[in-house]
Parts: C-alpha cells; sequence; structure tokens
C-alpha cells in the first residue's frame, strides 16, 4: 500500500494539468496513475486546440505541430473563412511534457496502473484499489481525484454522474504524411461524409496532416444510409477523395468516444473531486475536450490545495469547485449543448445555411465562438431555424434544466 496526500486516478490532460498545478503551488504529494505502460500510449485526441492551452497552460514550441490564423467552415456546397488562430498539438509529446513538469515539481507518475474502484470509509473517500501487472494495488489518499475520462470509473461507481443518460459519440482520425494544399484548419459539415457529426483536416506541419470524422450516435442512426458501413470507410473517402489533399502514407491511427451532456454534474463528493471527462466537461457543440478539461483541473487544484491546507476534503468545502464550474461554464455549455442539438440534426440545406452564416459573424462574436461563449442573438444570427425544428422543442428545452 502507498499513501499520498493527493491520488490522481487518470494521466490524461485533465489529471496531469490537476498534478502539475497542485504541485506547482504547494508541496502536497501526489501521485498520478495512468493505465497505459507510457504517458504517450493515451494518444485518443486530434490535439486541435487555441491559444488559451498553449498560451495559457505554458505548452513549449516543440509540442506544437503546427499553427494558423483561420479555421474553414465548409457544408455540402459552401464555404467561409473564420478568423479564428488556432494550433495543432503532438498529442503524445504533450501529455510527456505535462508528465515530466508535474515530476520535475514533485508529482510521482505511476504508469501500468488501472485504477478499478474507489476505497470508501464512513462515507468518505480515502484511496483507491486496482492492478499493476495484473497484481492487486492499493493507494491510500487524503484526496481522490477522478480523471478517467469517458470512463468515469469512479464517478460512476460513487453516483456522481449517470454516463448511460449521456450523449454518446465517436470519432476516428488517420495521421498521415502526403500533400496538403490547405494552410487552415478544416471542419466539414456534411452527412454524405460524417453523418450526424463532422469531418475535418488539420494542418501537422510539413507534409503531415490529420484527416477525421466523428459523429454523435443519435444523428448518425438518423442520417446515415441503410447500407452503412463503419467509420473506418468514412475516414477512408474523406482522405482519399478530396483532391486539396493526398494522402502518401498512414503513419497513426487515433480513435475515442465522447459521452457528454451539459456538463451539470456533481463533481465533488467526500474525499473525492473529478475533472475533465470524468464529469462530461468536454464542450457538447464541437467536442474540443482538451482545453475544457484542463480548465476544470485548474479549478479544482485551486480548492484542492486549499482544502488539504485546512484539513477539510468535505464535499462541503470541495463543492467550491463544482460551483465555480457551474457559474462559468454551466449556463454556457447548456446553450452549446442545445445548439450541437440543431447543428447535427440539420439537412444539407441549413448546413450550407449555418456556414454561410458563419461566415458573417463579427470579430466579437468570432471570439465568442471560440471561447464557446455564444450569446442567445449570437445563436439566432448562427442558425438557420426552420419551421419543422419546432417538433424539437421538448427535446431543446430538456437541456435548459
Amino acid at each position: 500500500m502507498e499513501s499520498y496526500d493527493i491520488v490522481v486516478a487518470g494521466g490524461g490532460p485533465a489529471g496531469l494539468q490537476f498534478a502539475r498545478s497542485v504541485v506547482g503551488r504547494s508541496d502536497h504529494s501526489v501521485a498520478v496513475l495512468e493505465a497505459n505502460d507510457e504517458l504517450a500510449d493515451n494518444d485518443k485526441s486530434t490535439g486541435g486546440t487555441f491559444h488559451q492551452v498553449v498560451e495559457g497552460f505554458g505548452v513549449p514550441d516543440d509540442v506544437v505541430m503546427s499553427d494558423s490564423a483561420t479555421v474553414q467552415f465548409e457544408g455540402p456546397s459552401a464555404r467561409a473563412t473564420l478568423d479564428i488562430p488556432n494550433y495543432v498539438l503532438d498529442f503524445p509529446a504533450f501529455l510527456e511534457f505535462l508528465g515530466a513538469d508535474a515530476a520535475a515539481d514533485g508529482a510521482d507518475i505511476h504508469t501500468g496502473v488501472r485504477v478499478r474502484e474507489p476505497i470508501v470509509e464512513g462515507g468518505t473517500v480515502v484511496g483507491v484499489r486496482g492492478t499493476r501487472d495484473g497484481e492487486s494495488v492499493t493507494y491510500r489518499a487524503d484526496l481522490v481525484v477522478d480523471a478517467t475520462g469517458p470512463a468515469g470509473t469512479l464517478t460512476t461507481q460513487l453516483d456522481m454522474w449517470d454516463r448511460e443518460a449521456a450523449q454518446r459519440g465517436i470519432g476516428k482520425e488517420y495521421e498521415v504524411t502526403g500533400r496538403y494544399d490547405l494552410s487552415s484548419m478544416l471542419f466539414r459539415f456534411d452527412h454524405e461524409y460524417a453523418p450526424g457529426g463532422y469531418a475535418w483536416v488539420f494542418p501537422g506541419g510539413g507534409d503531415v496532416f490529420k484527416v477525421g470524422v466523428c459523429w454523435i450516435d443519435d444523428f448518425y442512426a438518423r442520417h446515415s444510409p441503410p447500407d452503412d458501413g463503419a467509420i473506418d470507410d468514412y475516414v477512408e473517402r474523406w482522405a482519399r477523395n478530396d483532391p486539396r489533399w493526398e494522402v502518401d502514407d498512414v503513419r497513426a491511427v487515433h480513435a475515442g468516444q465522447a459521452i457528454s451532456d451539459n456538463s451539470i454534474n456533481r463533481r465533488a463528493t467526500d474525499g473525492l473531486v473529478a475533472v475533465g471527462d470524468s464529469v462530461s466537461s468536454i464542450n457538447p457543440l464541437f467536442g474540443e475536450g482538451i482545453r475544457s478539461g484542463m480548465e476544470s483541473a485548474e479549478m479544482a487544484a485551486e480548492v484542492a490545495t486549499r482544502a488539504l491546507t485546512a484539513g477539510d476534503v468535505s464535499r462541503s468545502f470541495l463543492s467550491a469547485y463544482e460551483r465555480r464550474w457551474n457559474r462559468e461554464k454551466g449556463s454556457n455549455w447548456k446553450r452549446q449543448r442545445i445548439a450541437g442539438e440543431l447543428l447535427y440534426d440539420f439537412d444539407a440545406a441549413q448546413q450550407n445555411r449555418f456556414v454561410a452564416n458563419s461566415g458573417r459573424l463579427s470579430d466579437a462574436q468570432l471570439d465568442r465562438l471560440q471561447r464557446y461563449e455564444l450569446t442567445l442573438p449570437d445563436l439566432l444570427l448562427l442558425y438557420p431555424f426552420r419551421l419543422d425544428d419546432v417538433r424539437k422543442a421538448p427535446t431543446l428545452l430538456r437541456h435548459l434544466w
């Protein structure tokens, strides 16, 4: 058995940033438990992000594959170029950087440890049990952090998050070498290439780029043809059928799932806080998870440090983190969820109008789009509502509560 002030279950961006933040501001002992043998093996992200991550969390240049000044939206027959600066990270290198930075300040990174369950005594979480090399291991802590991603290994067992009631989606990406004629991130909203979702291409610097497809299961079922193939078939078609790029070689494949709701979940209980997608922090409109996961970790780390200093890891104390998340993100995430419910169910004409409308956004509105802080007037301008969208009202209104 090993003991620490804090044990973090999960070595993705949220878990590693939590550890990095705590050891950077205190002398508390922290262990990060990652199921993979190497942090870099947790390679499930496209690495697409924005300045809030690169500049806000001190990401070094050697972890950034590329950056560009614009994002391009496309529909089946519409196109708009948006002045939104963006970055593409080398995601495995990014994870290694976060882990090394946390370790340099004193965190212990334990790879190959799969957390299985929380240890609860007297209603308070006091540690975790897991396995390593086939053997049972136990870690005790004054505070436990669930950063296990959409699996929600601890939050689901503690009834903090009902992942079965959340919306589900999948994504797959090829990291390739070849010719890429664009200089922007490209998102295509088109059911031919991504039924119920979107397809993307991200420049990776030099002759490298990333080609992928994702969808939300509910809308995929509605918009995919009856004789549909697997997501691999869609990625392959998207990668091979556009003259603006040419694939020579596939050098890596990334795949993952998203399980999301409006993020208004229980983020703290006695002895535990949850960060990232273990309580669905992913943005429900475009699915960016790196930024929101790291922001949730930063919020939680600030409260956790104060809690340990005060000797009080009760839900009453720790829920200051939950209240802050709900205050700063909650209402925005609700609006984003409603917007996503509409966007991924649009027909081709609406997809084209959405893209055209996005090209009319002012600089201030583009900034709010990039920050996921669109106001109701912004959404009314951006989204091409139709009369028969009224039938969706009961579903949309459910997301307001």
